[in-house]
């Protein structure tokens, strides 16, 4: 799990974990009304970098900022900014788990300005997601992003042809930062 701080937002902390193996995708979504103040649970598929995520986070916080948030929390927000159109509804079938996911990646925010106790989050996510957590980083998202389902999300044209997962992530970020603009 990686908790940080975003240094525009010192008040706010975002922890952010990653799933693999994980066997009770569909409870999870079955509980989602109950879990969506807490958490927002996100499918891997479609996050290529560390970088994507937190270029959502840091969109997230600056419609917090300029009150100009669409959705209830911070966390059905991230998941709105993850996503290339503005509405709500396909944001969380196309980003959101499914019933069979076998991946996900949890995310949080922390409002207050106390410490975040890892190992007490660890202990709550870990008694929601039945699955194996592994670290937040580029290296395991690379084993679970799909390419083809990214550009069908983010209509990516066959012509554009990133040289790497690099190219495509800022082609993603882009994405995030100007949509709406």
């Amino acid at each position: 799990m990686v908790v940080s701080i975003i240094p525009q937002f010192p008040d706010i902390k975002v922890s952010l974990a990653l799933f693999e193996q994980v066997k009770n995708a569909k409870e999870i979504r079955s509980k989602m009304s109950e879990l969506s103040t807490s958490f927002a649970f996100i499918d891997p598929r479609l996050v290529c970098s560390g970088e994507q995520m937190y270029s959502a986070i840091y969109k997230t916080l600056i419609e917090v900022k300029y009150n100009k948030m669409r959705t209830r929390n911070l966390n059905s927000e991230c998941v709105l900014c993850l996503s290339p159109t503005s509405n709500i509804s396909d944001a969380f079938l196309k980003f959101g788990i499914k019933d069979d996911s076998s991946q996900l990646i949890c995310l949080k925010f922390h409002t207050n300005t106390d410490d975040v106790d890892k190992e007490q989050l660890r202990t709550i996510m870990t008694s929601i997601v039945k699955g194996q957590e592994i670290e937040f980083n580029d290296d395991n998202l690379s084993r679970f992003y799909d390419e083809a389902l990214i550009r069908k999300i983010y209509k990516l044209s066959d012509d554009f042809k990133p040289q790497d997962v690099n190219g495509l992530s800022r082609a993603l970020v882009d994405a995030i930062q100007l949509r709406g603009v």
